[in-house]
């Protein structure tokens, strides 16, 4: 009998336990959205695509660093569902990422029917500045570091390691082009000019798909200068009509706000802002730790790494 006194009071306080590690790790920002005024937009919705962009899942505490393409679209359509939001913050701090997860995030800014400010942190570069191209508006910080507009795939060759080692690789194909980009031979030129090909329709999108959501504010000749994939700064690429406006957070709010006619403000008289910025939780945990497996079953199983990346 005492022993199953203690095994309930154990079980009980377990249980207790996950309720409070729910509730001390949930996101309750939304919550009382719908209870904001309804004659002028309530916020601006804030969604931020923070660390590199990436294909993978939504963003857990297990991916620190990344900006799953998945997780930033789903923001982006929860703030085009709240009727309370008047317009979008886009708040970027990314080196760039993944060539498709970059394309998913830009179709939908640029689907977006409610006004996109995005604002630029510590760097937009490659496919951080790509996702942010079809913004109404585009604010950097004056230290921002942006522009970077390139394409490249990065293969390893260990062929001098294994010969060192006794090692040899043996591949059986069907074609010529199999084990392109195999890291146990040397690339032929044939390899060289099947992968420059890709990379080179790849970039023609990124510079397509910039000139569209620019349309009409580029500097064409300081634009086509920094197809070399440079780094700029915040002037630099203002000069050559990558972005709108060189201020800080608190400008690009406030641009939002009236491109929203937001009339909802905080304590401070500032523009109300609606985070949709996921801060993680148990079931993100829980998604994450499965997410992890996953992936790293998938990278054990993973012959050749040719993703695109923007950045």
């Amino acid at each position: 009998m005492e022993f199953r006194r203690l095994a309930l009071l154990l079980a009980t306080v377990l249980a207790l336990g996950i309720v409070f590690l729910a509730f001390a790790t949930a996101d309750f920002n939304g919550f009382g959205r719908g209870l904001l005024p309804t004659s002028g937009a309530g916020c601006v919705g804030v969604v931020g695509v923070e660390g590199e962009i990436t294909s993978s899942g939504v963003s857990s505490v297990l991916s620190a660093g990344e900006a799953p393409a998945r997780d930033v679209v789903e923001q982006l359509r929860a703030a085009q569902a709240d009727g309370a939001v008047g317009s979008i913050l886009l708040h970027v701090n990314s080196p760039g990422g993944s060539g498709v997860a970059s394309r998913e995030i830009y179709d939908e800014v640029n689907a977006s029917a409610k006004p996109v400010v995005a604002y630029f942190g510590e760097v937009a570069a490659s496919g951080g500045y790509y996702v942010a191209s079809p913004a109404s508006y585009i604010v950097a910080n004056p230290n921002a570091i942006t522009g970077s507009i390139g394409v490249r795939a990065t293969l390893l060759n260990y062929g001098g390691l294994f010969s060192k080692l006794g090692l040899r690789e043996e591949t059986i194909k069907t074609g010529e082009f199999k084990d392109v980009g195999t890291g146990g031979r040397n690339m032929t030129e044939g390899d060289r000019q099947l992968l420059s090909g890709l990379i080179n329709e790849t970039f023609a999108n990124f510079i397509n798909d910039v000139r569209a959501g620019r349309k009409g504010r580029l500097n064409e000749p300081l634009f086509a200068q920094a197809l070399d994939a440079r780094v700029m700064s915040a002037r630099q690429a203002k000069a050559a009509g990558l972005i709108d406006e060189v201020g800080g957070r608190r400008a690009a709010v406030a641009i939002a706000a009236k491109l929203g006619n937001v009339t909802g403000t905080d304590e401070n008289g500032m523009p109300k802002e609606c985070s949709f910025e996921r801060k993680g939780g148990l079931a993100s945990l829980l998604s994450g730790l499965t997410s992890s497996f996953a992936k790293s079953l998938a990278y054990s199983l993973k012959q050749h790494d040719l993703g695109v990346k923007f950045g």
